[in-house]
């Protein structure tokens, strides 16, 4: 969906101009109160002076898929963004969606270890809730024209902005925010109650798009970098390719959901501090500023989603407000939480339905119970209490029951996914063979058999393709019965249905699927300590055996 914005190709909206169907501009409603020559003023210091910009300085991506909302700008400028989903019941004030963001590898296990967060976008539709991010780096061009310096933007212009504080970050927010609401409001998302404005990025909400939001799959998201093909210099502007200097944004190629410069460049400043990963939680500190993506001054293998740098507010030197080379930012659109009053009773009634739901017992209630029948004096209520004991034990006996069959079956699809995926190998590698033997053929052939041939090599190439297709769906199946043992049932429960399966498969002759489930039992402990196992890692741990 792309939110009504300025077209780009016809002039965006300036700051001293009047508004279609709108109220004047400032310029306009100061001219009417103070006189031509107080305008005349104006309109020479300001962004009256403005020229519109062309699409390519503020949406250079725009010709391979434009950008979801265009906001303008001073000065006749833009900024693009992308719609960010974030699948919840949108219905629900309270709903929000579990993430595991961070990465496994020890070494920087202190800064960017894996972690649960939780996220919810301030915009809703029916279907799911969202917001929107930056689609480059704020540039220069964007930085002077929030100063009101209105120069035509040249070529240059289009470097990200960077030397800048994360006091600077913030004042270029509300700047362009205060703009916004006072000079463009109708460019904003009509979904929004009240009013929406312009900040940095929490970490989670930076992560969550890096890695590709909703836009790509499971297996992928969980990954150490947002793509599996092509390498890092088709992403990134790092270390060795841009002489230590940041470079103009959207020259390499986005993320799935659209996003240019999301590794390199320059370190994009977050909203809130630094804090240390405490083995999965944010530890009690509170520290310094954050960037995230790394800049052009980073080595590749420095570059992935989870990345976090922590730096100092303030300089030892002189103790003014450190603002490094390669710091700029992404800005994200967003609105208050209690936004209006219809949303704080709709918050508030959520709020106490689930804190006046009755709460789980923190002691066993078979326990609890047998303590009332011992001390009740009236024989008729004492069997009815002993008759709810049964009926309790019953039902608590049937749920464990259903734990353990829903155990058993995620355990037996997962063994049934590492026959398909080694059966799906073996075929991928004998139809590879196959290709290879035919373009061999083809190479010391010619005429009617050389197209026969070529012929039979496409339609073996459309065979491969639909067998690494079917890999990737099985990969996928197979990590969510990962994530599910290793996360969602016990682990005693899991336990006592691996051996209740081993047994059945065993006693029916089905040593083929038996074997599956054994591989599938080493594999579960090297999941649970490495759930962000990118696919092919996925794939070796499925069919090293």
């Amino acid at each position: 969906m792309r939110i009504p914005g300025p077209d780009p190709g016809a002039p965006a909206l300036r700051g001293g101009a009047s508004r279609p169907g709108g109220r004047p501009g400032w310029a306009a409603r100061l001219s009417a109160l103070a006189g031509p020559l107080l305008a005349a003023a104006l309109a020479f210091a300001g962004p009256a002076r403005a020229t519109d910009w062309p699409v390519e300085q503020y949406d250079p991506g725009a010709a391979e898929r434009p950008a979801d909302l265009i906001l303008p700008m001073p000065c006749g400028g833009a900024m693009a963004f992308q719609k960010v989903v974030v699948p919840v019941e949108a219905a629900d004030p309270l709903d929000d969606r579990r993430l595991r963001l961070g990465q496994s590898q020890p070494e920087t296990g202190y800064s960017d270890y894996l972690r649960t967060e939780h996220l919810r976008g301030p915009f809703a539709s029916d279907e799911a809730t969202f917001y929107y991010i930056g689609r480059y780096e704020v540039t220069r061009a964007q930085q002077r024209a929030l100063a009101f310096d209105c120069a035509p933007p040249g070529r240059m212009d289009r470097t990200a902005a960077a030397g800048l504080s994360w006091f600077d970050a913030v004042a270029l927010s509300q700047r362009y925010s205060e703009w916004l609401l006072a000079e463009a409001p109708d460019a904003l998302p009509p979904e929004a109650e009240g009013l929406a404005f312009l900040r940095l990025p929490t970490e989670t909400e930076w992560e969550y798009a890096a890695r590709g939001g909703a836009a790509t799959d499971a297996t992928q998201f969980a990954s150490r970098r947002y793509f599996s093909e092509g390498q890092i210099a088709d992403h990134a502007m790092a270390q060795g390719s841009a002489r230590g200097e940041v470079l103009p944004v959207g020259l390499r190629r986005p993320n799935p959901l659209g996003l240019h410069d999301i590794y390199g460049n320059a370190e994009e400043l977050m909203l809130e501090p630094f804090r240390l990963n405490a083995v999965g939680r944010p530890h009690g500190q509170a520290g310094g500023l954050v960037t995230r993506g790394g800049s052009v001054l980073s080595a590749p293998e420095e570059l992935y989603s989870a990345q976090r740098r922590e730096y100092p507010l303030y300089r030892a030197a002189d103790g003014k407000a450190l603002a490094g080379a390669t710091f700029g930012l992404r800005l994200v659109l967003t609105r208050d939480v209690t936004s209006s009053d219809a949303r704080l009773r709709a918050i508030r009634s959520r709020w106490l339905d689930l804190a006046e739901a009755p709460a789980a017992e923190a002691s066993d209630p078979l326990v609890t119970l047998s303590a009332l029948i011992e001390e009740e004096a009236d024989p008729r209520r004492q069997s009815a209490l002993t008759d709810l004991q049964l009926e309790f034990r019953l039902a608590r006996d049937a749920a464990a029951a259903a734990f353990r069959e829903s155990a058993k079956s995620t355990l037996l699809s997962g063994a049934v996914f590492i026959a398909a995926l080694a059966d799906g190998a073996r075929e991928i590698d004998r139809q590879t063979g196959n290709v290879r033997a035919m373009v061999d053929q083809i190479r010391v052939s010619d005429g009617a058999q050389r197209e026969a041939l070529i012929a039979g090599a496409e339609r073996v190439n459309r065979q491969l393709r639909m067998l690494r297709d079917l890999q990737h769906t099985y990969l996928l199946s197979y990590r969510s019965a990962l994530e599910t043992l290793s996360s969602e049932i016990e682990g005693e429960v899991v336990e006592a249905a691996f051996g209740l399966l081993q047994q059945e498969l065993a006693a029916s002759g089905q040593t083929g699927i038996l074997s599956g489930l054994e591989a599938l039992n080493e594999d579960l402990a090297r999941f649970a300590a490495r759930p962000d196992m990118v696919e092919a890692d996925l794939l070796a741990l499925a069919l090293e055996r």
